[in-house]
């Protein structure tokens, strides 16, 4: 396998799922590299015997799990005298898109080792020395010193050296995508939706792979049903399914998204909105005007008729942050919206809160930004000094017409530009200046002088609905 980078810790204490495109999860990696799987058949442990002991990743101290860049290709390393032994594993596609658990496991030490693993239905790249009770004449235990509830498959690894395991009997191994194959095809898959450049970090992780592994997470989730009772749980189903169309790993019928969002915005209406419900209408209205640009007025009136604003005002009320994300997609949305943030009307914004933290002074681009109309904008910042040259370009995708919007700088006050694409300078002052956009501070809007009988529509039926062509 090809040396990878791989993040420096990978969601201390989170089961990280693994899986192939397009069909739910096929199990989850434990901190300690165990393989529990979705289906209920018994999980997969490891054990090493160097040449003093049996090490258990279990117990053992020095065990660090890793994953490449947030993609579900996660490897465990774990201490042995004088070096590692590290496990990787993750899901190839097999014959009719079956998806096959793949490990390779390294034995990154200057000694000989022995590994054990706790299931027997395995393909091995090497001779197994032992495959449960049966395969010893004797009937004998396989691993001497290591107790488990029942016979593992036991098989050496010489000093740096490799072996290659895939769950289930007979695999043809040789015919399996490698591990590089399977990283460059999930990085495509997460690419579909937006490419973020950022040197931002938080704690040694960097926020790609945040949201990288927040994409994953949508993209091998089950299909659930939408949770039309929970306003929050549906606002984070809404935002989620979002994501998921744009890697297009799921569908979702207009209707679905129209009625959440009507749902979201009556039960704002008695109960108030806060960030993750008004995140979700503004998503919505964006995901919506790709398909009908008249959506967008639909909704503007369904919004200042139960809630006394417009839509613009609601959409720039509050903003989701990306500490308190609440669901994956909320961290997709809060990540991509500090980079390009939509006002719910004819403005977007760059770098809405400014330039700061890891940012100031750092190149750093966008590629793929949800716009109106179903537009992609890309950006990209580099630096003369203290001042930031700016290069921007709007791509029109489907049949919808591009929506002219009036671009203006969080970093910038005294910036904007009304070109779809372009190249400019700001000038950054320290802290950066923040763009109003109509209290913009994460709190609640008061809904509680609305008038509720006036909750209704101007459409021609006078229903209280989102209409498509």
């Amino acid at each position: 396998m090809a040396d990878k980078t791989f993040s420096s810790e990978a969601a201390a204490g989170e089961a990280l799922p693994i899986g192939v495109f397009g069909r739910p999860a096929v199990g989850r990696v434990a901190p300690s590299g165990r393989v529990v799987f979705a289906d209920g058949s018994p999980d997969l442990g490891w054990h090493v015997a160097a040449d003093d002991r049996w090490y258990d990743p279990e117990r053992e101290v020095a065990v660090r799990r890793t994953d490449v860049d947030g993609l579900p290709i996660v490897s465990t390393r774990m201490r042995v005298p004088g070096g590692d032994v590290v496990h990787t594993v993750w899901c190839a596609s097999g014959p009719d898109a079956r998806p096959i658990v793949v490990i390779d496991i390294e034995n990154d030490s200057p000694m000989p080792v022995a590994v054990a693993l706790t299931r027997t239905d395995l393909t091995v790249s090497r001779p197994i020395a032992a495959r449960g009770v049966d395969a010893d004449a004797s009937g004998s235990w396989p691993a001497p010193g290591l107790e488990l509830a029942s016979a593992p498959t036991v098989m050496p690894i010489g000093h740096r050296a490799r072996v290659r395991v895939a769950v289930g009997r007979d695999i043809d191994l040789d015919r399996l995508p490698d591990v590089d194959a399977v990283v460059r095809g999930w990085t495509t898959i997460c690419d579909g939706s937006s490419r973020l450049v950022l040197p931002d970090l938080e704690g040694g992780v960097s926020l790609v792979s945040r949201v990288n592994r927040a994409k994953v997470a949508i993209a091998l989730a089950d299909d659930s049903e939408m949770p039309w009772r929970k306003t929050d749980e549906l606002a984070g189903w809404l935002i989620d399914r979002f994501h998921a169309d744009r890697m297009g790993s799921t569908t979702t019928p207009v209707e679905d998204v129209a009625g959440a969002v009507e749902r979201i915005v009556r039960k704002s209406r008695r109960r108030g909105t806060n960030p993750l419900r008004v995140a979700a209408i503004r998503v919505g209205a964006l995901w919506l005007s790709g398909i009908d640009e008249r959506t967008t007025g639909d909704i503007d009136r369904i919004v200042r008729r139960a809630l006394g604003m417009g839509l613009g005002e609601i959409a720039a009320s509050s903003r989701l942050s990306v500490a308190d994300a609440e669901c994956d997609g909320a961290l997709i949305t809060a990540v991509e919206e500090s980079l390009l943030f939509w006002d719910g009307g004819e403005r977007a914004i760059f770098c809405v809160d400014g330039i700061g933290g890891e940012r100031l002074g750092s190149s750093f681009e966008a590629h793929g930004l949800a716009a109106p109309n179903g537009a992609r904008m890309s950006m990209a910042v580099r630096w003369h000094g203290s001042n930031a040259a700016i290069l921007w370009e709007t791509e029109a995708t489907g049949s919808v017409s591009s929506r002219r919007l009036e671009l203006r700088c969080g970093a910038d006050a005294s910036w904007s530009s009304g070109e779809p694409n372009g190249e400019s300078l700001w000038r950054v002052s320290a802290g950066s200046a923040e763009v109003d956009s109509s209290n913009v501070d994460g709190s609640n809007v008061d809904t509680s002088n609305v008038d509720a009988s006036n909750v209704g529509s101007s459409n021609a039926d006078g229903s209280d609905s989102i209409s498509f062509n």
